[in-house]
């Protein structure tokens, strides 16, 4: 007699396909219900099902190896469900090795067929290991789950810089000499090795490893060795693993990397102050590639630990690119060709692996686009108005700043110059004035001791009891609450 999980979003679909499946003398003692992924893991490992019915549109694609893994330990035959009758859902159905894809309307002859064909599958199998199988799922659950169980051994996280080379690093794995074979486990971008004895100087035996890849793939790959015994059980492990690989982000790969290297991320403001926008917009504007230059390999090359957050870091390259961006919209460079270059330049910031070549490209990116515009001066349309923010960003402390010499500077008359301003942004003059000014203020409140009447100054307010008023108007607080709150 055999035990079978039907796992599927739809209650009315788990209760259908169950009363039909009662109409039929099968051999079937219990069934279990599941509508939810999150049981399906406790169900599968405590229940051990012998039949498993899963839908396969309930499971998310960051779970999915996870799903499999699930399945190959404790699931005996699979019967795959979808109301998507895709390539992509057959090939899904394959790799779990399932029995049947049953297709949404369910045919009862079809479940018929399918169930009698899972019965003679079960019938032919062998008697499985199941103390083995379980000790392989526990070491692989408690990656994702802290059981608490301080583990006492070596564990590799290992981690190509392409996901496309994972396929070559399994089968690498699989013929190098270990002293002891691992346990391998893998999630969607990386893989961990887990060894269930300790041996001398894992750290070599990485370094071994490092080399011998080099040798066959010649591809980029780091590994993080955790080696010293203590308290933290194989999750804990495993995340500060993680942290750690994350550092390759400014290091780069092709190295051994030890769990000693761990380090807290230093805090940090992602985006560009006022006075760092102005000097973009300078540098932009008057063409000084060399200096843009500089002033990337000072801020992205100069790092040491402990580093930044990556994601912050990734935030402050598209806070420079948005400057690009806006320089971009105020030469009138909206050609497709150059928008299918910032946005690889963009999907290169979120995406790439690297930092040093991230900020590479970028240089290289800005310097054609200066370059474009120094050949071809003639061609390009200017944004007036982007070109005129621009000059207000740069000259906002000034408190004698007008209307009359913002238009002179973009070449339009202050009525035409007002009326088009008003119309992209629904703003006067003053009020876009007034707000570059308080963005600044909020900087300086934010990051300095300076004092509100010193504050209201130097961002061009000849007043402090008005740029108080402006302030509350545009924040909805005081310049004293905000730098209380901030």
């Amino acid at each position: 007699m055999y035990k079978l999980l039907i796992a599927d979003r739809d209650r009315q679909e788990l209760a259908g396909l169950e009363w039909l499946i009662t109409k039929y003398s099968f051999p079937i003692t219990d069934t279990i219900l599941a509508d939810q992924l999150v049981n399906i893991f406790n169900i599968l490992e405590n229940q051990q099902p012998d039949i498993f019915c899963i839908e396969l549109d309930m499971i998310p694609e960051d779970k999915w190896e996870m799903v499999q893994t699930f399945i190959e330990r404790y699931a005996g035959q699979v019967i795959a469900v979808t109301a998507e009758p895709t390539f992509e859902r057959a090939m899904q159905a394959m790799d779990m090795e399932a029995v049947d894809l049953w297709v949404k309307p369910l045919s009862p002859s079809r479940v018929k067929h399918s169930l009698q064909q899972t019965f003679r599958n079960l019938s032919k199998q062998t008697t499985r290991n199941p103390a083995n199988e379980l000790k392989q799922a526990i070491r692989y659950e408690s990656l994702f789950i802290d059981d608490g169980l301080p583990f006492q051994h070596p564990v590799y996280l290992i981690k190509t810089e392409h996901v496309a080379d994972l396929n070559d690093l399994r089968s690498f794995i699989e013929q190098f000499d270990f002293y002891y074979t691992p346990l391998v486990f893998s999630t969607s971008d990386r893989l961990a090795l887990v060894f269930q004895e300790s041996f001398p100087e894992p750290v070599k035996q990485a370094q071994r490893f490092l080399q011998e890849w080099e040798r066959f793939a010649g591809k980029p790959l780091a590994i993080v060795v955790h080696a010293e015994q203590g308290s933290d059980s194989l999750h804990q492990i495993y995340m500060k693993l993680r942290k750690i690989m994350e550092t390759t982000f400014f290091t780069g790969y092709q190295q051994v990397l030890s769990s000693f290297h761990h380090h807290e991320w230093e805090d940090m403001d992602p985006f560009l102050t006022m006075n760092e926008q102005r000097n973009w917009v300078y540098m932009l504007d008057e063409g000084q590639g060399d200096e843009i230059k500089k002033w990337m390999y000072e801020q992205f090359f100069s790092m040491e630990p402990p580093f930044p957050d990556p994601g912050l870091l990734r935030t402050r390259l598209t806070s420079i690119l948005a400057q690009v961006r806006r320089f971009m919209i105020r030469k009138g460079i909206t050609d497709p060709a150059s928008e299918e270059k910032y946005k690889a330049v963009f999907d290169t910031i979120l995406y790439s692996p690297v930092l040093y070549r991230i900020v590479q490209d970028m240089i290289l990116y800005m310097n054609g686009l200066l370059q474009s515009i120094a050949e071809k001066p003639a061609t390009t349309k200017i944004d007036v108005i982007e070109e005129a923010i621009a000059y207000m960003e740069d000259h906002f402390e000034d408190s004698s700043l007008s209307l009359k010499e913002v238009a002179e500077h973009v070449k339009r008359s202050p009525s035409y110059f007002s009326h088009i301003l008003s119309h992209k942004y629904r703003r006067s003059f003053r009020e876009m004035l007034s707000y570059i000014r308080v963005q600044k203020a909020k900087e300086m409140l934010a990051s300095s001791d300076e004092t509100i009447y010193h504050i209201a100054h130097s961002v061009g307010f000849r007043n402090p009891n008005y740029f108080s008023r402006v302030f509350k108007a545009t924040t909805g607080q005081t310049p004293r609450e905000y730098r209380m709150y901030h």
